[in-house]
């Protein structure tokens, strides 16, 4: 899956996300996601904070999205992550 994270460097607004994927990465729920917090004017360090469901086995706590806005604040530009 690769996460392309857009936002705002002076305000650090979410301002976009692509997603590209295998269709059991669960691309649709990520998305959903990114349009939630797009609809709420939240900031990508933000994001990073939510605190979204997982299972031990398949995955780590840190979701693909929460991976992503971390890796753009490190950055301050659109990124994308793998």
């Amino acid at each position: 899956m690769r996460i392309r994270v857009t936002g705002d460097r002076q305000s650090g607004r979410l301002l976009g996300a692509q997603i590209a994927g295998h269709y059991q990465a669960e691309v649709a729920k990520r998305i959903d996601i990114f349009a939630t917090a797009l609809f709420h004017n939240m900031t990508v360090d933000a994001l990073s904070e939510l605190d979204l469901s997982y299972t031990p086995p398949l995955s780590s706590p840190w979701d693909p999205v929460q991976m992503s806005a971390q890796a753009w604040s490190k950055q301050g530009f659109p990124c994308i992550v793998q």
